[in-house]
């Protein structure tokens, strides 16, 4: 979480960041009081209420979780390991497995819309992502895409 510390504003946009109290309160209400992988829950710590590199959504990134929950009842999906979802862009979400081990987990995609279309509900990012990234791989790229004006 290094570039998260070392940029904390870019292009005019200020991180804002959670207190611990605040992160204990997410641990608790979105993962039965169990710590957040140790990379995430510094990334709340730095820059996770809203961020200036897009990992939340304008309502907050607690909001996010509402949204994403929606998104599967309205297409009937279940989502049967805990996540925890932190961007979003045409109802897919980027999330983290909370039942993962990692100090910094990997990051997946979940669309409802495709898996109800028989598609996967959940999957490695493809396209222009690298496979397997981890959340701070992803996060570093992002702060790294912001500066340079390189789309998303």
């Amino acid at each position: 979480m290094q570039q998260v510390k070392s940029n904390p504003s870019l292009k005019g946009f200020k991180n804002r960041p959670f207190s611990l109290k605040e992160i204990e309160s997410l641990e608790l209400k979105f993962n039965h009081g169990k710590e957040f992988p140790k990379a995430f829950r510094e990334f709340l710590f730095l820059a996770g209420d809203f961020n200036n590199f897009g990992f939340d959504d304008i309502d907050g990134i607690e909001i996010l979780q509402e949204y994403a929950k929606e998104h599967l009842t309205r297409t009937g999906q279940k989502m049967d390991k805990p996540f925890f979802a932190f961007k979003v862009y045409d109802a897919q979400y980027s999330i983290i497995l909370l039942n993962e081990t990692n100090e910094d987990p990997y990051v997946y995609m979940m669309d409802p819309y495709e898996a109800k279309d028989g598609g996967h509900l959940v999957r490695m990012p493809a396209g222009g992502f690298k496979e397997h990234y981890t959340f701070t791989e992803l996060v570093n790229e992002s702060i790294r895409r912001v500066k340079n004006n390189i789309p998303f």
